[in-house]
């Protein structure tokens, strides 16, 4: 097997009939880059516009969050091809006796294949909740007197000892060999990512010859252009030499949780269809270790600061790893405070409410940030539900209004975090309600235990910041006065003359957060607020519905009860369910002061996720725009973004609103679905020209204004603004 990362060009003998022949029997560079297709983006949107005396293309790649092992399926069909496989090993021979009855269905009489049929027609007519993957068909072939037998068996259902000696197994599961065994491997005991990528470098080889290559290879090739400046503009972790740490002397480290933060219940057990979702295997992280090791790493660009102090190092190879050590040693120097709470529980001698060997115990904090403290919402929605924690507490107490949550955001995203710090009310007697989860699990009546670390199957992090970090936190690298990653940007920005593109982005940036929270429900297109809200508030519905494809269930006026699947009169009524919007969620809190339901949990979260979900669209704005003005004037720069499509498609639109166009490009510069794909779909895209030779993206039409001549319009006089409109007068921009 090949380790590394392979050429885009591999596999050219197996399609040489389609792609022309040089004189060494070998496809031509150009030829390839005409024919293949692209794998890997649902949809690619192209922009093009003038910003500060620099010519910019905008390439918008959203995807679906696919993981790289299925991007190298056969044609580009990422789901599965299911099929009736034969085990090498019976499996059963556990000592019991075989026991028909606890079979799905049986029926007698068949052939093998219609046996197969048979059971195959059964599984499509399940509900899509259940569990499929590694049911197994039994089929005992006739014998004298006695006709076949098949008996279905739903997966983990089957014991016992073969009927006879002549019975045979079949298991339904994914057709594909190498991905059916990675899979496997990844829930037994993971897969480390040289592994990985040694194996996704051998299928694209192998998908070179059905006409298309992934998006990365794609990426490599146009980034080492000599003619054009290519940068990659990514949602990943945001590295650490962008940070540095801010530490107030003055102020001590969090005082224990407030009561009812240590009474929130112990943490449930995981839902079997997220414990059972394989990990680290995401496309998006495999881009990212290619960028990496490929393109210098002035031309990629990392804006997902929801994390932020933590480099996702499992994703990584061992020689990319530990960004983050220098910044996490400074928080563990010698003459720091210990832990209050952790003080507290050595001093009383408290014991686990789990065994020790089931607690997980407790990390060592990664070093502290806002955004990670706030971005610890998004993984306790939607990826793990079952570990308890409550910002109700901060927002009732420390914020207090959905005003000041406004402002709030608003300063820590674009001033410093002292003006945040001004908006809201923290100080010594509120700041044990600025903590989301505490390390002590208190019961009234009862012994104070130590409650265990929030455990994931897939090995994820939860909560990584458990209180808000006054005393110390991650703050952009050069500041002065300590800014947030994300302010560090627009303060950059506004010190090179772009002030007015940042106000228009903290205009846009407020709008759509008030979008999503005026109807969280509604305004989320994902529909992960809704499925969150219904798990949370209405967990019998949750539990008797398909609740699998949330953007599918957001829409639906009636959801079919699973257990009566057949019957109008078990239908639940959705349209009616809402979610309360900011204004009445502060409301909500408000009406009990010293404790929260789990209603007002999720909703808290709900607020918080808002603001740090569209945060990512704003640092893909913000950062395109200095990558674009560090460039030289004059420069023809391309910023290609590979992101979440919720994301691109929200940043398309603040450019869009700025005066960039697709003007004079095919299909309005898109390439791809918008929409959701069918299961048998391929996700082979035909980029057309100007993305097969991005020279082409050059120059960008007269008719298309210069961004910063747009700003400046409706401050300037008639005249002065006929001047502009022909090419007169202008010098510089106006800060």
């Amino acid at each position: 097997m090949e380790s590394g990362f392979s050429s885009p060009v591999k596999g050219e003998k197996q399609i040489q009939n389609k792609l022309g022949q040089t004189r060494n029997n070998l496809p031509t560079k150009a030829a390839i880059q005409k024919q293949l297709k692209v794998a890997g983006p649902s949809v690619v949107q192209t922009l093009r516009g003038r910003l500060h005396g620099r010519e910019v293309a905008l390439v918008f790649c959203g995807e679906a969050h696919e993981d790289a092992i299925d991007l190298t399926r056969r044609h580009a069909v990422v789901e599965p091809k299911q099929g009736w496989l034969e085990p090498q090993q019976q499996p059963m021979h556990d000592g019991a006796d075989f026991c028909p009855n606890e079979a799905l269905q049986t029926k007698h009489g068949m052939t093998v294949a219609g046996a197969k049929r048979w059971a195959e027609d059964i599984l499509d007519d399940l509900d899509e909740s259940t569990k499929t993957d590694g049911a197994v068909l039994v089929y005992n072939p006739p014998a004298a007197r006695c006709k076949s037998v098949a008996w279905l068996f739903l997966p983990g259902t089957l014991h016992g000892e073969p009927p006879s000696p002549s019975t045979r197994f079949f298991e339904w599961g994914d057709l594909d060999a190498e991905a059916r065994a990675f899979n496997q491997q990844r829930l037994r005991a993971g897969v480390g990512v040289e592994e990985q990528d040694a194996l996704i470098a051998e299928r694209k080889q192998k998908r070179v010859a059905q006409g298309f290559e992934l998006f990365d290879d794609w990426l490599l090739r146009h980034a080492s252009s000599q003619d054009v400046d290519v940068h990659l503009v990514l949602e990943a972790p945001v590295p650490a030499h962008e940070l540095e740490l801010h530490l107030e002397d003055s102020v001590q480290p969090a005082p224990c949780a407030h009561n009812c933060i240590r009474q929130l219940e112990p943490d449930s057990d995981e839902d079997t269809d997220q414990a059972e979702t394989p990990g680290n295997g995401s496309y998006l992280d495999y881009v990212r270790r290619r960028a990496l090791a490929h393109l210098p790493r002035s031309r990629v660009h990392a804006v997902d600061a929801r994390v932020l102090g933590d480099a996702d190092d499992s994703c990584l190879p061992l020689h990319l790893r530990g960004s983050f050590e220098a910044l996490v040693s400074k928080t563990r120097r010698p003459d720091a405070c210990p832990d209050a709470e952790e003080v507290e529980l050595e001093a009383c001698g408290a014991s686990w409410a789990k065994s020790r060997e089931e607690s997980n115990v407790v990390k060592q904090n990664l070093a502290p940030s806002w955004e990670a403290f706030f971005g610890g919402a998004a993984d306790l929605l939607y990826y793990a539900p079952h570990v308890k924690a409550d910002y109700t507490p901060f927002l009732r107490d420390c914020v207090g209004s959905a005003a000041s949550m406004r402002q709030f955001f608003q300063a820590l995203f674009f001033e410093t975090v002292p003006v945040a710090m001004s908006t809201i009310k923290l100080n010594e007697q509120t700041r044990p309600s600025a903590h989301i989860r505490s390390l002590a699990l208190q019961t009234p009546g009862a012994d104070i235990l130590r409650r265990p670390a929030g455990h994931c199957h897939s090995g994820r992090q939860t909560v990584p910041v458990r209180a808000a970090p006054v005393d110390r936190y991650l703050k952009a690298r050069g500041c002065e006065v300590p800014r947030t990653w994300v302010a560090g940007i627009a303060e950059r920005l506004r010190d090179v003359g772009l002030g007015h593109l940042v106000e228009a982005a903290q205009s846009w940036y407020m709008a759509t957060v008030d979008n999503m929270l005026s109807n969280p429900k509604n305004a989320d297109v994902e529909g992960d607020n809704f499925v969150a809200w219904l798990q949370a508030c209405h967990r019998s519905i949750y539990d008797d519905i398909d609740h699998l494809d949330p953007m599918k269930l957001r829409r639906c006026k009636f959801a079919q009860s699973k257990s009566h699947p057949e019957s109008k009169d078990f239908r639940y009524n959705l349209k009616d369910i809402g979610i309360p919007g900011i204004e009445q969620a502060f409301e909500e809190f408000r009406s009990e002061p010293n404790k929260s339901t789990s209603r007002q949990q999720v909703l808290s979260k709900i607020l918080v996720d808002a603001f740090q979900l569209r945060s990512v669209d704003l640092a893909m704005v913000l950062k395109s725009a200095e990558v674009a003005v560090r460039s030289p004037p004059g420069a023809r720069v391309v910023i290609v973004h590979y992101a979440g499509l919720d994301h691109t498609r929200n940043a398309v639109k603040f450019w869009r609103s700025q005066g960039f166009s697709h003007e004079g490009l095919r299909n309005s510069g898109v390439v791809g679905k918008l929409t959701e794909y069918e299961d048998s779909e391929p996700r082979a895209l035909t980029f057309p020209t100007y993305l097969r030779d991005m020279e082409k993206l050059f120059p960008v039409p007269a008719s298309v204004p210069d961004v910063d001549r747009r700003m400046l319009r409706p401050r300037l006089g008639a005249k002065r603004r006929k001047l502009l409109r022909h090419g007169l007068g202008y010098t510089q921009p106006v800060a």
